[in-house]
């Protein structure tokens, strides 16, 4: 199914060419996330770790991939609902496995707990929550314990830049999120990173996937294609260079970051 004038409206990324050799006609793919830097940027000199991998990825196996940038829950449900083919930085959860199709893990990352300067507290898990308000972004991927738990307030946000700014507003005690995302993120917003603070431990752990919705008719096929592409830049050291080039760090358990 194509995307309506609507979508074709939205922020679109052109695609930047890679140095790869000519393989004859490409299959056209789309692909959607919402910013989260460095993983996936608004700029298009550097579009992002997770958008370059998996447009390099994607490459070897035939496909040319188009990115757009929606918020992050209209971009799931686009792809949940089958026309956009992938969403690229996605975790996996059971009730997503209902209508997603998910890669291997591409990169781990943290979601870590964001606070003000002025404040602090020890996490020791759930219970130390208690009391607390915590912005959190709709339909992100965060394991069932925080979904369920009722002795602290979740306050839903559209995107991380929403969650920081209800923090720095004090609207919130806590901001949730990857640490790099959240400090890439500061910056547009003219936040000063030294009037917050990490705590060291980060409250979850999450691998990163890229998945399809099963309405989608191809879902396998592409979710196989990438496993394979994602095998053979590894392979080809496409993969070791963007790790090198967004200044990430690879864990060596990949649950870990």
């Amino acid at each position: 199914m194509g995307l309506t004038s609507f979508q074709r409206l939205c922020f679109v990324f052109a695609l930047f060419t890679f140095a790869f050799p000519a393989q004859g006609s490409m299959t056209k793919i789309t692909a959607v996330n919402d910013a989260w830097p460095p993983y996936v940027t608004r700029d298009k000199a550097k579009p992002g770790f997770s958008v370059e991998l998996v447009t390099a990825a994607l490459h070897t196996q035939g496909y040319d991939t188009e990115f757009l940038l929606f918020p992050w829950a209209r971009g799931l449900y686009e792809v949940r609902n089958g026309r956009i083919d992938l969403i690229t930085t996605t975790w996996h959860t059971n009730a997503r496995s209902e209508f997603l199709l998910f890669s291997e893990p591409y990169f781990a990352t943290n979601v870590d707990i964001m606070m003000r300067k002025d404040t602090f507290f020890e996490y020791a898990g759930p219970k130390s929550l208690t009391g607390k308000r915590i912005a959190s972004v709709r339909k992100y991927g965060y394991e069932q314990w925080f979904l369920d738990a009722e002795d602290f307030q979740r306050v839903e946000t559209t995107s991380l830049v929403s969650s920081l700014r209800m923090l720095a507003a004090e609207r919130v005690d806590i901001a949730v999120g990857n640490r790099f995302v959240m400090l890439q993120e500061m910056k547009p917003l003219n936040l000063n990173a030294d009037d917050f603070h990490f705590y060291p431990v980060p409250m979850i752990r999450q691998h990163i996937h890229i998945a399809a919705g099963k309405t989608n008719p191809n879902a396998s096929e592409y979710i196989q294609a990438f496993n394979r592409g994602l095998k053979t830049i590894k392979q080809n050291g496409t993969f070791t260079d963007l790790i090198k080039k967004y200044g990430l760090k690879l864990p060596n358990n990949i649950t870990e970051e």
